[in-house]
C-alpha cells in the first residue's frame, strides 16, 4: 500500500514515457535504456529484486511505499518473507552508499520511503547519429503465443500481463475497472469456479465495450480477501469504477450481488441482487454484464448498446465445459492444460453447437496446436482445424470486431492469407463502436510490420498507447524499432515496458538481441536468463558464436533442435543463418514451411536471415509464402548487420 505524504509525488509514467530515459537522485543514476545504476559515474551492481525494489521507491519519492507492494514488485509471483525484504534493502543501501539509512528510510509499521529529490533525466531528440541504418536489423518479433494471449484476453479476462497494480496516481482515467474477485457464501466450495467464471466473464464483455480497460485478473487477485474499504482500493489500483461481487446457493437457484463503485463519488452506486436457476447461468452472466452497462452509461454518459452481447449458451453442461477450459487454459501454454482445455471446448460445442464463445476459445487453441502436437501433422491438422472453429464462431456471432481481429491472426500465422487478414482488420475496424480501440490499433501494427511497414506500425502502436498505456501496446513498439533497426529507441522503450512487464520472457529477449547487435555477447548472456527457454537456447546460440565459443554455441543449438524443432523448426533456421550455414538454414525453413510454421511470416525482415537473402532459395520461398515482395527485395539490397560475424 502506497501511503500518501505531502511531498511532491512522482508524475505519472504515463506522462512521460516518450522523454524520459532515466532518474537522477543525488549522485545516483538509474538508466532506463539498458536498466544500468551508476554512482558519480561508477557502475553498481544489483540483483533483479534489487534494482525493482529501488526503480519502484524512486517512481514513488517522498512517498511511504508499504512492505507488501515491495514484496510483489521485487519478487513477482513468489511468497517470500519480510526477512527477504530486509536483507534486500540493507544490500542496497551498502550498494548505493547509504548505510546510515539517509537515503531509504524506515517507517517503522509501514515500509519505506525514499528521501531526497528525484530529477527525470530526459533523452536529446534523435539524430543520425544514434539511429542504426534502417535496412539493418529488420524484423518484428512476436510469436504464437502472442495470439493465445488474445484469445486469453477475450475469453477468460486475462487482459494485458502486468504482475502488479500501477502506482498510486490521480484518478483521471474513469474507464479503467476493476472487477474483484466473487466471494463465496456459505462454505460451498463448488462456488469458487462458477465465481471465477462470472468475474472472467464480465471482463471479457467489458474489455468489448468501448472506452472501458477491466483490470486482468492477476492485477486484483490480492483483494480478494482485503478488508480495506472499496474506496481505498480503487485509489490504490488506480481505477475510476471499481465492481465487487459476492455468490450463493439457495436450493437450485445461483444469487449473486453486485455492487458498483465510482471512485469520484464518496459512497456506493450501485447494489443489485440477481437470482436465477442453476441452468440459467447464461442469462445470470449476460444480465450482470447489462446491468454494470447500464450503470456505467448513467454514470459516464456512455450507452448500454454500446457494446455487443455476449455468446453464451442456455446448456448448463456446455456452460460447465466452458469453465473447466477457461480455468485449464487461462493463457497458459502448458501443453497438458492445452489438452485439458481443448477436450473441455469440444465437449461444450457438442452438447450445444451454437455456442460461439466455445468455437472461438476452440479456434484459438487448436491455433497454438505447436504448444502441445506431438508431430508436424498433428499441428497441421490443429491449424486447419482452428480457421475453422473461428468460421464458425464467427457466423454465429458477427457484430464481435475481436472475433475477426483473432481470425485475422490465425490467417497471417498459419494460412499466409494476406488479403484474407487485411479483410478481417477492415471488417473489425469497421464494427468497432468507438472507430478505435488499442487493440485494433495492435492488431493494425502486427499487419503493417509483417509487410514491412514499420514506420506505420511504430504509429500505430503509439496511438495504442496513447488508449490503453497498459495494453503491451509499449512491448510491440519495442519489437518494431528493433525490426526498423532504431536499437537505441527500441532499448528506451522495452526497458519502460520491463517496468510494467518485469518478468516478461520476450521483452529480455529483445534486449538480448539488442545487445548482440551492438556486440555486446556477454551483456546478452546475463539477459537472456530471464528468457523462455525457446529464446534463451537461440540467443545463447547466436551470443556463443559472437563469442568464438563454437562448443557452447553447437550445444545450444542442439538443445534447441531436440526440444523445438516440431513447433519451431523456423528457429532452428535463425540460429544456423546466423551462424553462416546457409544450406541447413534453408533445410529447416522447407521443414518448417511444409509444417506451416507460424514465424515464416517474419522472414522478411528477420536480421537473423541477413546471410540469406542473397539466395535465390530465399526469394522463392518467400514467393511460396505470398509475401509480397518490393523491388527492393527482388534485388536482395539489404545488408548484413554491422555486428553480425
Amino acid at each position: 500500500m502506497l501511503i500518501p505524504t505531502g511531498n511532491q509525488p512522482s508524475p505519472a509514467p504515463e506522462a512521460m514515457a516518450s522523454t524520459v530515459s532515466g532518474w537522477r537522485v543525488g549522485d545516483l543514476v538509474i538508466d532506463l535504456t539498458d536498466a544500468r545504476l551508476t554512482r558519480c559515474g561508477e557502475a553498481i551492481e544489483l540483483d533483479r529484486s534489487g534494482h525493482a525494489v529501488l526503480l519502484y521507491l524512486v517512481e514513488h519519492a517522498g512517498q511511504v511505499v508499504g512492505k507488501d507492494d515491495l514484496l510483489r514488485v521485487g519478487w513477482p509471483g513468489r511468497v517470500v518473507s519480510e526477512n527477504s525484504l530486509a536483507k534486500a534493502i540493507s544490500k542496497l543501501r551498502k550498494a548505493v552508499g547509504d548505510e546510515n539509512a539517509e537515503l531509504i528510510r524506515v517507517v517503522h509499521g509501514y515500509g519505506y520511503r525514499l528521501v531526497g529529490e528525484v530529477e527525470a533525466v530526459r533523452a536529446p531528440p534523435p539524430s543520425p547519429a544514434n539511429i542504426v541504418t534502417p535496412t539493418r536489423h529488420r524484423r518484428v518479433w512476436w510469436v504464437a503465443a502472442a495470439l493465445l494471449g488474445a484469445i486469453a484476453l477475450a475469453f477468460v479476462g486475462r487482459g494485458a500481463q502486468k504482475s502488479n497494480p500501477p502506482p498510486l496516481v490521480a484518478i483521471a482515467d474513469v474507464h479503467r475497472v476493476a472487477i474483484l474477485p466473487f466471494r463465496e457464501l456459505g462454505g460451498d466450495p463448488s462456488l469458487a469456479l462458477i465465481a471465477e467464471g462470472l468475474a472472467n466473464h464480465l471482463r471479457g464483455q467489458l474489455q468489448r465495450a468501448p472506452n472501458l480497460r477491466p483490470l486482468s485478473a492477476s492485477e486484483v487477485a490480492r483483494f480478494g480477501d482485503d478488508p480495506r474499504g472499496e474506496a481505498e482500493i480503487a485509489r490504490e489500483l488506480g481505477v475510476g469504477l471499481l465492481v465487487s461481487g459476492d455468490i450463493a446457493r439457495t436450493g437450485d437457484n445461483l444469487s449473486v450481488r453486485l455492487r458498483l463503485y465510482d471512485a469520484q463519488q464518496p459512497s456506493l452506486q450501485f447494489e443489485r441482487r440477481f437470482e436465477h436457476a442453476q441452468s440459467d447461468r447464461a442469462v445470470l452472466q449476460e444480465q450482470l454484464v447489462w446491468s454494470l452497462l447500464d450503470q456505467f452509461g448513467r454514470l459516464r454518459g456512455r450507452r448500454a448498446n454500446d457494446t455487443v452481447p455476449g455468446h453464451g449458451t442456455p446448456e448448463p453442461e456446455a456452460y460447465r465445459a466452458f469453465l473447466r477450459a477457461s480455468s485449464a487454459f487461462s493463457g497458459n501454454n502448458d501443453p497438458n492444460n492445452q489438452r485439458r482445455a481443448l477436450a473441455a471446448l469440444e465437449q461444450a460445442v457438442a452438447l450445444d453447437p451454437k455456442y460461439a464463445d466455445a468455437w472461438l476459445m476452440l479456434g484459438g487453441i487448436l491455433g497454438g496446436s505447436g504448444y502441445y502436437a506431438d508431430s508436424a501433422e498433428e499441428l497441421r491438422e490443429g491449424r486447419v482445424r482452428a480457421i475453422a472453429a473461428m468460421d464458425r464462431g464467427i457466423a454465429l456471432a458477427p457484430a464481435d470486431p475481436l472475433n475477426y481481429l483473432l481470425r485475422s491472426e490465425m490467417r497471417l500465422l498459419y494460412q499466409f492469407d494476406w488479403a484474407g487478414a487485411q479483410a478481417d482488420i477492415e471488417e473489425a475496424a469497421a464494427r468497432t463502436p468507438a472507430g478505435e480501440s488499442a487493440m485494433l490499433l495492435i492488431w493494425q501494427a502486427r499487419y503493417a510490420a509483417s509487410l514491412g511497414r514499420m514506420d506505420e506500425a511504430i504509429a500505430l502502436d503509439a496511438r495504442a498507447i496513447a488508449l490503453d498505456p497498459l495494453s503491451g501496446a509499449r512491448r510491440n513498439q519495442g519489437w518494431h524499432y528493433l525490426a526498423n533497426g532504431d536499437i537505441a529507441s527500441a532499448r528506451m522503450v522495452l526497458a519502460q515496458q520491463l517496468m510494467d512487464l518485469p518478468e516478461s520472457p520476450h521483452v529480455h529477449f529483445y534486449l538480448a538481441l539488442c545487445d548482440i547487435f551492438e556486440q555486446q555477447p556477454d551483456a546478452a548472456l546475463q539477459r537472456l536468463e530471464h528468457s523462455s527457454t525457446l529464446f534463451r537456447l537461440l540467443g545463447t546460440s547466436i551470443a556463443q558464436h559472437e563469442r568464438g565459443d563454437r562448443a557452447a554455441s553447437d550445444l545450444a543449438l542442439a538443445k534447441l533442435t531436440d526440444q523445438f524443432a516440431v513447433a519451431d523448426g523456423y528457429w532452428v533456421a535463425a540460429a544456423h543463418a546466423w551462424r553462416g550455414e546457409t544450406d541447413a538454414a534453408f533445410t529447416w525453413l522447407e521443414r518448417a514451411a511444409n509444417s506451416g510454421d507460424s514465424s515464416l511470416m517474419y522472414l522478411k525482415f528477420d536480421p537473423l536471415m541477413h546471410k540469406l537473402r542473397d539466395d535465390p532459395r530465399y526469394r522463392a520461398l518467400l514467393a511460396r509464402l505470398a509475401i509480397p515482395l518490393e523491388p527492393a527485395d527482388a534485388q536482395s539490397s539489404n545488408p548484413s548487420p554491422n555486428t553480425a560475424s
